[in-house]
């Protein structure tokens, strides 16, 4: 039940992800054909930066990874009406922090704006700061919504949490369509504050959507406002190693766009191309099992069902290899086709292409070790152990910079690309290790065997893609949509073949309940 259960949940996220995904391509498609490469593309950029950087802080590991399994604990030990009241109170000082936060922000704008942007002229640097001004309010909605839908996870409630993103993708892309539809001759300005208030509409959707299901579960908002707790002060305790990792991850990102623009024109483009199209596989597969199995993992842990612990980790990790090893395959056999029918357009001329394409197949190397992290993570968090991932997180940083520096030499944009994915790598053996150290009793699951056969089968792919490329090369877009749908349709059916014949484990099952949960969406 409980493998059916957490197949159901991975399931819905992912179908929810999936959707989000997908309209987060069109408006990335839109803004692409408004604003191109502009100044002001170059604002919006940062001014949304600012606040989605402290959204990770709550919505994207620390705050849920440091409540979730105190959350579930409580529920386990001290029944609903504890629980709820526990997390009413991190509610309640949440919202006193955000809007604390948000008005400081508000007010030193500029000087944020300075540090973050210090090369732009004056004109550009206005432009940030006054949609600084505008986005900030989004850091509050999508800090307090972010945490609802961690409540909401807890409760095995995933599929509407889950199109969170959408609902600020379709109101990103309402506002300013509507906007150019009855402005025909709008400036660009005045496009990108219309957009800056779809975002402000979209986290509204986004927060206002979860009090229904909420209430379903027995809330009903009300200040619950106590500073003390021995709860509460756990809460804090883990939510500072945490962010701290998240702190860690960000310096990451800024070393890799300084060497970016060391290199030739383009790079920090073709990169930024490469790592959002490998992001739409990995988010609806890899980011939605590691929001999935923190709730079940915390209550394993909770329960101290360490069988169970074991069980769901061996089968997550197998599922996941189902899944994002023949992906990988496919993209990095039809990338190129994939990122031609998407971008080639206007100046994104066949260079662009062919950039994008080597920084996204040095990306999709790593996808499987980005996804069994998120997976393996949740195990720590629901041990109430966020230290030992920062402290990976920290040295998985020194090792991705000197990768980068190494490989930037021989490979240009893709060495950095391809830095990234060693890092993964190496994260995952070492998070592996230091598992079974910290939590010997869930005797790290075996799982080689399974992953070599599912590796063995995504090769062949790979392969075939290599040789149909070479014999199929359609002369216009209809023709290479035609050939990437059914080349990808005919590498999936064999996998799900070969799953079969080599008994792979898991592989019916998980076939199964996929099939089953489309059916039912």
């Amino acid at each position: 039940m409980r493998k059916k259960k957490l197949v159901k949940n991975i399931g819905s996220m992912s179908i929810a992800v999936f959707i989000s995904r997908i309209f987060g391509v069109l408006r990335d498609i839109m803004m692409t054909n408004y604003f191109g490469t502009s100044y002001v593309a170059d604002a919006f950029r940062v001014a949304y930066q600012i606040p989605n950087f402290l959204r990770r802080l709550f919505g994207e590991g620390a705050l849920s990874a440091a409540m979730v399994p105190i959350y579930n604990e409580i529920g386990v030990k001290k029944g609903k009406k504890d629980q709820i009241n526990f997390a009413l109170n991190v509610l309640s000082i949440l919202t006193v922090f955000l809007t604390i936060l948000c008005l400081l922000g508000i007010v030193l704008a500029p000087i944020i704006v300075t540090i973050l942007a210090p090369g732009f002229d004056e004109v550009t640097r206005q432009l940030v700061i006054r949609l600084a001004r505008i986005l900030f309010p989004y850091l509050f909605l999508i800090g307090l919504s972010s945490t609802l839908i961690s409540i909401l996870n807890s409760h095995d409630r995933f599929f509407i949490p889950g199109l969170s993103s959408a609902f600020l993708n379709i109101s990103m892309i309402g506002c300013l369509g509507i906007f150019v539809l009855l402005n025909k001759t709008s400036t660009m300005e005045s496009k990108i504050f219309v957009l800056s208030l779809g975002v402000i509409t979209g986290g509204v959707l986004q927060t206002i959507i979860n009090f229904p299901l909420l209430q379903k579960i027995g809330y009903s908002f009300r200040v619950n406002l106590n500073l003390k707790g021995e709860a509460l002060s756990a809460v804090w305790k883990r939510l500072i190693p945490g962010a701290i990792g998240i702190a860690v991850r960000q310096i990451n990102l800024v070393a890799d766009m300084i060497l970016a623009s060391l290199l030739v024109s383009g790079s920090i483009a073709a990169l930024g191309y490469g790592n959002r199209l490998m992001q739409l596989p990995m988010g609806i597969f890899g980011v939605a099992a590691g929001v999935a199995v923190l709730p079940l993992f915390s209550r394993f842990v909770a329960e101290e069902n360490w069988k169970g612990l074991k069980d769901s980790l061996r089968f997550s990790i197998i599922s996941l290899s189902c899944i994002m090893l023949p992906v990988t395959a496919i993209i990095a056999g039809l990338g190129k086709d994939f990122i031609t029918l998407l971008f080639m357009r206007g100046k994104f001329d066949i260079t662009s292409v062919n950039m994008t394409y080597s920084a996204l197949l040095f990306y999709s190397l790593g996808i499987i070790f980005y996804s069994l992290n998120r997976l393996v993570i949740p195990v720590f968090y629901a041990n109430k152990d966020t230290k030992t991932p920062v402290k990976i997180s920290a040295f998985i940083v020194v090792i991705n910079i000197v990768l980068n520096i190494i490989l930037m030499h021989f490979m240009q944009h893709a060495g950095l690309a391809l830095a990234t994915s060693i890092s993964a790598m190496i994260q995952f053996f070492i998070l592996s290790r230091m598992l079974k150290k910290k939590v010997p009793l869930i005797e790290f699951p075996k799982i080689w065997r399974a992953i070599s056969k599912i590796t063995f089968l995504s090769l062949m792919i790979f392969a075939g893609l290599m040789f149909a490329n070479k014999i199929f090369i359609p002369a216009n877009n209809v023709e290479m949509l035609i050939k990437t749908l059914s080349l990808s349709l005919v590498s999936i059916l064999f996998f799900l073949l070969f799953s079969q014949i080599l008994k792979i484990e898991y592989s019916k099952e998980i076939r199964k309940n996929i099939c089953r949960k489309f059916q039912k969406k």
